[in-house]
C-alpha cells in the first residue's frame, strides 16, 4: 500500500499523526479534529504551503496516526509526544528555550536581583518570561529605581558616589531598611502592587514639569517595559496559580469527556453520561474528584521550575478558553 492509499483509510475523527522520514525517525507531529481531512491538506495545493512545509512534504515516507476521543486529547498528546521526540520541523512549545527567570537571591544579608536561565536552588524566582534581553533592561530599571546593589561581592564600587546605589557596602542603609526595597519588588512582582510603576510616573512628571522631555521619553519606555513584564507575570498568576477549571466537550450524542485541570495542569479526565452531568453540582463534582488524588499527582503551587510546562500550560488553557466545542467553568 502506497501512501496515498494508506491516508484514505484514516478515519475523519480526532486524532495525533506522526510524519516520517525514509529511516522512519518523526520529522513532525500534529494533531487534527478529522485526520484524514488534515493529512490529506499537506498534499493539495502544495505550491501555496510554505517552503518549509513544501521540503517537509517531500521527506514524508510514512504517516502513523493515533485516534484519540477528542481534540483536546489529541492536543494533549501531541504536546506530550513533541516534548518527548523534538521532531525537527516542530515548532510548538519550543518558546520554552527562550525563557528567562528573575532571581532573587535571599539567601545573603543584602538581596540582589538577577536573570537566569534556570530554577537551581531555594531563592526566591519569578516567571519565566519569553521576553529575551528585555528581562535585562528590566533588571536594570529596578535597580536604578530602587538603588539596589547590583554587584555580588560588594566591592565599594562607585555607584554609591553617584547617588546609584543604597551603598550596603558602606553601611550607609541598615539591612532592615533594604529588606524593605525588596519586599517591594516581591510584592510587585507578585501583583500585589504597583510600587514602581507610581515611582516611575511620578518621576517622568516631574521631568515633564521641568520640560525635560528626553528625560520623560525615557522613563515613559521604562514604564512600557514593568508593565510588560507585569502583564506576563498576571498571565502566569491567573493561568497557573488562580484558576482551577473543570472542561467538557462531547464524546457523541450520549457522552462528556470531562477534564480537570488545577494550577493550570490536566490531573485527570472521565466520560460520563449527558443526563448525568447535566445534574450535578459542578463545583462540588470537581473538589470532591480532587480528594481523590494523592497529593504528588497534584502540581503544587510554587514556581513553575520546568519551561515545558508553562508552554502547555498556556497552550491548554487557550484551546480550552477560545475552542467553539470545549465548556468549562473557573472554579
Amino acid at each position: 500500500m502506497n501512501l496515498k492509499e494508506k491516508i484514505n483509510t484514516f478515519p475523519r475523527t480526532p486524532g495525533v499523526y506522526i510524519m516520517k522520514d525514509k529511516n522512519g525517525e518523526p520529522i513532525y507531529i500534529g494533531k487534527s479534529k478529522k485526520l484524514q481531512n488534515r493529512i490529506k491538506s499537506y498534499f493539495i495545493n502544495s505550491k501555496s504551503h510554505s517552503r518549509k512545509t513544501q521540503r517537509m512534504v517531500k521527506g514524508i515516507y510514512d504517516i502513523e496516526i493515533i485516534n484519540t476521543d477528542t481534540e483536546l486529547d489529541a492536543l494533549l498528546l501531541e504536546c506530550k509526544m513533541i516534548k518527548e521526540i523534538k521532531p525537527m520541523y516542530n515548532k510548538l512549545m519550543k518558546n520554552h528555550e527562550n525563557y528567562l527567570y528573575l532571581k532573587i537571591n535571599n539567601s545573603i544579608k543584602y538581596p540582589y536581583l538577577e536573570v537566569v536561565n534556570e530554577v537551581n536552588d531555594n531563592n526566591l524566582y519569578f516567571g519565566p518570561y519569553a521576553i529575551g534581553n528585555k528581562l535585562y533592561d528590566i533588571k536594570n530599571i529596578i535597580n536604578e529605581s530602587y538603588k539596589l546593589r547590583g554587584c555580588k561581592r560588594m566591592n565599594k564600587c562607585i555607584k554609591y558616589d553617584l547617588s546609584q546605589c543604597l551603598g550596603p557596602c558602606r553601611n550607609a542603609i541598615e539591612e532592615y531598611d533594604y529588606q524593605k526595597k525588596i519586599n517591594e519588588i516581591i510584592n510587585d512582582l507578585k501583583g500585589n502592587s504597583k510600587n514602581i510603576l507610581i515611582s516611575l510616573e511620578n518621576s517622568m512628571q516631574s521631568e515633564i514639569n521641568l520640560l525635560n522631555f528626553e528625560n520623560a521619553s525615557r522613563l515613559k519606555q521604562n514604564i512600557d517595559m514593568i508593565n510588560t513584564l507585569f502583564n506576563k507575570q498576571n498571565i502566569i498568576n491567573e493561568t497557573i496559580y488562580k484558576e482551577n477549571t473543570l472542561a467538557w466537550m462531547k464524546v457523541n450524542s450520549e457522552d462528556y469527556k470531562v477534564y480537570f485541570i488545577r494550577n493550570g495542569k490536566l490531573v485527570d479526565c472521565e466520560v460520563i453520561q449527558i443526563k448525568q452531568f447535566e445534574k450535578i453540582n459542578k463545583k462540588e463534582y470537581f473538589f470532591n474528584k480532587l480528594n481523590l488524588f494523592n497529593e504528588k499527582t497534584i502540581m503544587n503551587k510554587d514556581i513553575i521550575n520546568q519551561k515545558y510546562d508553562l508552554d502547555f500550560i498556556i497552550i491548554i488553557n487557550s484551546y480550552i478558553k477560545h475552542s467553539n466545542e470545549v465548556m468549562y467553568i473557573l472554579l
